[in-house]
């Protein structure tokens, strides 16, 4: 019998702000809180979903994520260079990129930009792009979508009208309950993934004291 394929499309910023907001406080949490281990994440979810398919493969993880340019500074081009070489040396993983776009946070008294906001532009549809063109290549049979952003629903959407199975993963605690993404339609089955899994999966590495 062949093999389940399994395909994780992970919206990293998407995951790593999700884990902030519901195992610890978004404006105190020190910034490495948040960050996970892609491939592991894989691991889980692809050993999640045995229950009922207990011929799954893991066959990829893809990871969408915007890369800072030079107004984040060398210091953090240079950690996200490290981060993504460190998840890309795993089994199975591939990281995938746009430039971050930059928007003025602050002025200095003569009026001269001191300050920028990055900002994540086309990593949705990147992502969206690989789920539907995926599914109509047959290139798996399961999409595992790390993602809340309902800009993908057309891209799941599509999926599911190529006869694939969709399901998603997102964090979950009683005392933060979130909207997981929904296909009118379907029933896309979600993992539910709590504090005690988030803890299997953190990375604390400080890739910029590495730097």
């Amino acid at each position: 019998m062949m093999a389940t394929r399994v395909e994780l499309f992970v919206d990293y910023e998407n995951v790593r702000h999700g884990a902030r907001e519901v195992f610890g406080d978004p404006r105190r949490a020190p910034s490495l809180f948040g960050h996970v281990l892609p491939q592991r994440l894989g691991v889980l979810v692809t050993q999640l979903g045995e229950a009922v398919d207990p011929d799954r493969e893991l066959t990829g993880v893809t990871v969408y994520r915007g890369r800072p340019g030079p107004k984040s500074g060398p210091k953090r081009q240079s950690e996200f260079a490290r981060r993504v070489a460190a998840w890309e040396a795993q089994p199975l993983v591939s990281v995938k990129t746009r430039p971050l776009r930059y928007h003025v946070a602050g002025r200095d008294d003569a009026g001269r930009a001191v300050a920028w906001r990055p900002q994540e532009k086309g990593i949705d549809v990147l992502m969206a792009l690989d789920i539907a063109i995926g599914a109509r290549d047959d290139l798996y049979d399961v999409a595992v979508v790390a993602s809340e952003d309902s800009d993908l629903v057309p891209a799941v959407e599509a999926a599911l009208d190529a006869g694939k199975r969709v399901e998603t993963a997102m964090w979950w605690s009683p005392a933060e309950p979130r909207r997981r993404l929904r296909v009118p339609g379907h029933n896309v089955w979600n993992h539910k993934l709590d504090e005690r899994r988030f803890a299997h999966l953190r990375d604390d590495t400080d890739y910029l004291a590495l730097s």
